[in-house]
């Protein structure tokens, strides 16, 4: 039986399509998602069913998605899905069953069956990204909450009267371990506004403020770990996106700095390494999900 998962994100369309073997690829929608145009959307994604016959796809969007409604209440870079039933959608264009979930809870569902996060019995995967996204696997179980809404972990406070984050709070972890986070730490010892991916090209070449900026950023990050191991008292954490993925040493940094803040209980029992699927981790986890609802296992 073949499966298609794909991962709908603010810059690409990602796919992974089982068939026997393992294919993917990605489509550029930037544009399509700036213009607002949900049917050019729509569109790119029944292009690779048509491409992908498939018995069941799985959906990985960024956003909240209400169970009760399957309405997508929230998704701050998908604008043209906000208040929109992808699914029902999808189902009636496409004529096949569709499952959609959160981007993030898929990439930990993606790890946990497909990549690094393999035999973990409680799995939790931050995404570095634009924003910052956590999902967890407990028992093989996705942790979804009662709404949809669970592990919204970029959205916890650290600071109630700290830097304003992209939902309009203030002091979310987000707004201090994300890409423009990054980029403010950066501004702030420098006062140069450049792109994260620049700082991270810097601090690869050794460059001071680059360097400084990243460790700032790592500390930050450990308060996040530290406020996941105490609740969760996980045994694997996995931090996917580009930045740990080109500045692997960000993960050794809070690593050392959590040593200093956690419990020592959780800690001692806890691995926290980069997460193995790359930026399809996503893709592979809406794969997972389409078999498994599906009834493909």
């Amino acid at each position: 039986m073949a499966f298609l998962g794909i991962d709908i994100g603010g810059t690409f369309i990602k796919y992974v399509y089982e068939n026997n073997q393992i294919k993917k690829g990605k489509f550029y929608v930037k544009d399509i998602v700036e213009e607002g145009d949900r049917e050019a959307l729509l569109d790119v994604i029944a292009e690779i069913f048509e491409n992908h016959k498939s018995k069941a796809i799985g959906v990985a969007v960024a956003g909240l998605i209400d169970k009760k409604t399957g309405l997508i209440t929230n998704s701050p870079n998908i604008k043209p899905l906000e208040h929109f039933n992808i699914k029902e959608a999808l189902e009636k264009k496409l004529g096949v069953s569709v499952y959609v979930e959160n981007d993030a809870t898929l990439a930990a569902y993606g790890e946990y069956l497909y990549g690094a996060g393999k035999d973990s019995q409680i799995l939790i995967c931050l995404t570095l990204g634009t924003g910052l996204g956590g999902g967890a696997v407990i028992n093989g179980h996705l942790l979804t909450g009662v709404s949809g809404s669970a592990m919204e972990i970029g959205h916890m406070t650290i600071d109630k009267n700290g830097w304003l984050c992209h939902c309009g709070r203030k002091g979310c972890l987000e707004a201090y371990v994300s890409s423009y986070g990054l980029e403010r730490i950066y501004f702030f010892k420098t006062d140069k506004h450049i792109p994260s991916s620049e700082i991270i090209l810097y601090a690869n070449e050794g460059k001071k403020e680059a360097l400084e900026s990243l460790e700032e950023f790592s500390r930050y990050l450990a308060y996040g770990l530290m406020n996941i191991l105490h609740i969760f008292n996980p045994d694997k954490v996995l931090l996917a996106g580009g930045i740990p993925e080109h500045y692997p040493a960000v993960v050794e940094m809070a690593t050392a700095d959590l040593k200093k803040l956690a419990f020592p209980l959780p800690f001692r029992d806890v691995s926290i390494d980069i997460a193995s699927l790359g930026e399809f981790s996503g893709a592979y986890g809406a794969l997972g999900l389409a078999k498994t609802k599906g009834g493909g296992k």
